[in-house]
């Protein structure tokens, strides 16, 4: 059984293709960016991508040759300021139990790469495919793309005829209203007023300056040209 630590010891380096889903807005949906088995980044020579049925049926997995555990790393590029809500991982180990063969965790590295933060390691039960998910919510991990990186890191070992490999990794996320500033923005709009996180998460992200002599009009009455600015701006909206 492999430990956290040693997969956090694993050097995170290579890019790596992602899918992502469309961030969804709101802070009650959960979103999922996928990262499949070939977007793994082998860190060693001894990887495989195994195309079974030249990969328009059956399963397409990376996989490994030769012996002992081979680690593979994936970049993972969540939103910032999202929440970090579970990993699910798809993975496939036939070996009959005699040991966890797939392993994975979530890294988190500061800016030069020190790990931070580890996931709780999941281990392949060796009966076949599977889908294993850890829950991340009791990390609290809010995503910093400015001084994180984050990563997936997976241990697969080959075991010769038994199946073992990794179709993906799925990482869900949830959006989040930033936290309250310690000072208003707006004189009609201060700490204590029961809208101060949002008012100041609209300003903060340029969506609105206020209505003039450094106020905002909490009371006041928005009009629809007024709406079009604040759903523009807050959605980027693009018309070209």
């Amino acid at each position: 059984m492999k430990s956290a630590s040693i997969l956090a010891g694993v050097l995170l380096s290579g890019a790596a293709a992602l899918a992502q889903s469309a961030p969804e807005y709101g802070t009650s949906h959960v979103s999922y960016i996928q990262i499949p088995g070939p977007a793994f980044v082998a860190q060693n020579s001894n990887s495989v991508l195994a195309v079974l049925n030249n990969g328009l049926s059956g399963q397409t997995l990376r996989v490994v040759g030769g012996s002992g555990p081979q680690y593979f790393t994936a970049a993972l590029q969540a939103p910032s300021g999202a929440l970090l809500k579970s990993v699910r991982y798809d993975v496939c180990d036939a070996s009959g139990g005699s040991g966890a063969l797939v392993t994975g965790a979530l890294v988190v590295t500061d800016e030069l790469g020190n790990v931070q933060t580890t996931s709780p390691t999941i281990d392949s039960a060796g009966t076949g495919c599977e889908s294993i998910t850890t829950d991340l919510t009791g990390l609290a991990l809010t995503v910093d793309n400015n001084t994180r990186h984050y990563s997936v890191v997976v241990s697969l070992t080959n075991a010769g005829a038994p199946l073992v490999g990794l179709a993906g990794v799925a990482v869900g996320y949830q959006l989040q209203v930033s936290p309250s500033p310690g000072a208003a923005t707006f004189g009609d709009v201060p700490t204590s007023h029961p809208f101060f996180q949002y008012v100041e998460a609209l300003a903060a992200s340029g969506i609105t300056g206020g209505c003039g002599g450094g106020n905002y009009c909490p009371d006041t009455a928005v009009t629809r040209g007024q709406m079009a600015v604040f759903l523009a701006k807050a959605l980027g909206l693009q018309f070209q």
